[in-house]
């Protein structure tokens, strides 16, 4: 096990520059998930942490040492794909010991690793099936056995679950957890699935543009994101961003107006700064941060152009004028419909505001 670190990490394919400096401590035993848009540089952070990639300038270093100009076969890491990339005429056991039997290792270390490796994964059952007999939870598991019989120092993972359908996903990503939990090791995951990263995470990078956005807990990107992208990429369904204006201000709170809402007036807590009176901003609001009408002073009135009866929660779909559209959790079943004018209750504790540049103020 080992704690990896990046120091002013840089990655440009001739003109194009894709990682832009990057620095980032991950802690020994940590699980880091990396997630952001297509083309943020999530997978060419990963490849470059592994050696599968070479930096451009800075440094990255794994268990204290130096590996910006290792090869990859000497980091101590061990990589899983979103392809499983099994060898399809070998044994589950074959496929897990044939990187220790190409390193030179011997029969009987090949043979303690593979076992131990298939207990942890659940696949002694399965040790002389060959990939074809097998679902792809299996394969994918096989494939994580593969990186655990290298007794790696890192793990690292390219969205490995893509290829599974929805309730291997959930599966997968549980064993993937427990298997962080039995293991200790220092893991990073690459993903673009918010409910794994929130549920798998020690910690979260965002990245935007091969820049970090923010580093920390899932909650802590949930509850205090330091700009507008951040808040709108974790959480799912994403934050309602709403047109507002400061009508006063004071140290810690602000009002603010919200034409779209009827004119709602709102008190929002501020952090780094005191708003100008007059300022344009955006307020944040989650759709499951919404709450009975009922209940508080603060509510608006909207119709409703599609309502979504899900079971537990329903989400109704609000118009609110210039283009805008508000998205509403409601837990249950609901009894607007289609058409209808909804009365929406606003938890002002709940809110965000952010300024013209995006930064929360």
């Amino acid at each position: 096990m080992a704690g990896v670190r990046l120091t002013d990490v840089r990655k440009s394919f001739g003109d194009v520059h894709v990682i832009k400096g990057v620095d980032l401590e991950i802690d020994d035993g940590d699980f880091i998930v990396f997630v952001g848009p297509s083309g943020c540089g999530k997978s060419t952070l990963l490849r470059l942490v592994s050696g599968l990639e070479e930096i451009s300038s800075g440094q990255i270093e794994i268990g204290n040492e130096d590996v910006s100009r290792t090869e990859p076969s000497e980091r101590g890491v061990a990589m899983v794909f979103q392809s499983y990339a099994l060898y399809p005429h070998m044994t589950v056991y074959d496929n897990m010991g044939f990187g220790l039997k190409m390193t030179g290792h011997s029969k009987e270390e090949i043979d303690q690793r593979v076992q131990k490796a298939a207990e942890i994964l659940e696949l002694k059952p399965l040790l002389d099936r060959k990939p074809a007999a097998m679902s792809g939870g299996q394969r994918q598991r096989v494939a994580i056995g593969r990186s655990i019989v290298r007794e790696p120092k890192v793990f690292l993972f390219d969205e490995p679950l893509s290829n599974l359908d929805a309730e291997l996903r959930v599966q997968m990503r549980l064993e993937i957890a427990k298997l962080h939990s039995s293991l200790d090791s220092t893991m990073i995951y690459v993903t673009h699935d918010q409910t794994e990263a929130m549920t798998l995470a020690d910690k979260i990078v965002v990245l935007r543009a091969g820049i970090v956005e923010q580093y920390g807990s899932p909650l802590e990107l949930y509850d205090n994101p330091d700009n507008e992208f951040v808040a709108g990429f974790i959480g799912s369904p994403r934050m309602n961003f709403l047109s507002g204006e400061v009508t006063s201000a004071k140290a810690g709170s602000a009002t603010v107006t919200i034409p779209n809402l009827d004119g709602l007036k709102i008190p929002v807590s501020t952090r780094d700064r005191k708003p100008e009176k007059g300022e344009k901003v955006k307020v944040g609001m989650r759709p499951e941060h919404f709450v009975d009408a009922a209940s508080t002073k603060h509510k608006f009135k909207a119709p409703t152009s599609v309502v979504e009866q899900l079971g537990g929660n329903s989400f109704l779909y609000l118009n609110i004028g210039d283009g805008e559209q508000l998205t509403v959790e409601q837990k249950g079943h609901t009894s607007v419909r289609d058409g209808q004018v909804a009365t929406v209750g606003v938890d002002p504790s709940t809110t965000m505001m952010f300024d013209s540049a995006g930064l929360r103020v």
